[in-house]
């Protein structure tokens, strides 16, 4: 009997130590429950506890640790493209609107300036009747008609009269940052002559012509140009002889400072254009 049950204490305790290795499981899935939940209450703090825990694993280990990465366990790693600040933009594109709205407004206040100055100077020589102004997106634009004003008609010299009008304007546009395009402009009545083979010969010299006298009266030669278009922009319809006397004209145009290079702005043009010569 003694045999019998001291071979079934044996056996018992044999069995006990064999399952002894289900307690070291159950502890190292505890630790590795408790790395993991360090682990991401990491990730949700800020980079310096991250930078701690790097430095205690390698003291701890003696190695160096791998563990990189973002400022949270979802956000990727370090070399991750930037987000875009979204208002930060919106906050750049409205100051860039509301200096392109202060500009406009302060080039419109000095074209308003330059043609009261015009106005105020042809006033003095009885010669208001003598232009037209009008403003677009070029920037101002003052119309002399050419007729018995700045020259005879089918001609280029300028007459006494043109010289006083230009003699107006010019101070109005000297020292100007501005650019300045002179454009000469006829009817569609042809002409062919010895000097003038058509309007565009015709109206590249009247435009010409004014250009220099202003040279001549402080315009910058380097802000300047100017070009001759015939009676390819009419601002009437050439159906009166009214109508024909005020296309016979040389336009002075101010450029805005905004506006494309010069002669390569679209022409507001009331009528539709005729047929040239």
């Amino acid at each position: 009997m003694a045999r019998r049950r001291s071979r079934h204490g044996a056996h018992e305790e044999a069995h006990e130590n064999h399952e002894r290795w289900l307690l070291t499981y159950a502890d190292m899935i505890t630790l590795l429950m408790v790395l993991f939940i360090v682990l991401f209450a990491i990730g949700e703090t800020n980079q310096g506890k991250f930078n701690k825990l790097h430095d205690g694993l390698a003291a701890s280990f003696g190695t160096p640790t791998v563990v990189d990465g973002g400022q949270g366990i979802l956000q990727g790693s370090q070399n991750q493209a930037p987000v875009p600040d979204e208002s930060h933009e919106a906050q750049v594109a409205l100051a860039r609107q509301r200096q392109q709205q202060l500009s406009a407004a302060r080039e419109k206040e000095q074209m308003d300036r330059i043609r009261a100055l015009i106005t105020a100077a042809l006033a003095k020589k009885g010669l208001v009747d003598a232009v037209q102004f009008s403003s677009d997106e070029r920037g101002l634009t003052v119309n002399v008609v050419t007729d018995r004003v700045l020259f005879d008609l089918g001609q280029a010299d300028l007459r006494a009269e043109g010289r006083n009008v230009l003699d107006a304007i010019a101070p109005a546009l000297k020292g100007l940052p501005n650019h300045v395009t002179v454009e000469g402009h006829t009817d569609n009545a042809p002409i062919s002559s010895a000097r003038f083979a058509s309007n565009w010969e015709l109206s590249t010299e009247r435009a010409t012509t004014v250009l220099r006298y202003l040279f001549g009266h402080g315009l910058a030669p380097s802000r300047s140009s100017a070009a001759g278009y015939a009676d390819q922009r009419p601002i009437v319809a050439n159906d009166t002889a009214l109508h024909r006397a005020r296309n016979r004209r040389v336009a002075i145009v101010v450029m805005s400072m905004t506006s494309q290079t010069p002669g390569q702005d679209p022409f507001p043009s009331v009528a539709t254009p005729v047929p040239g010569a």
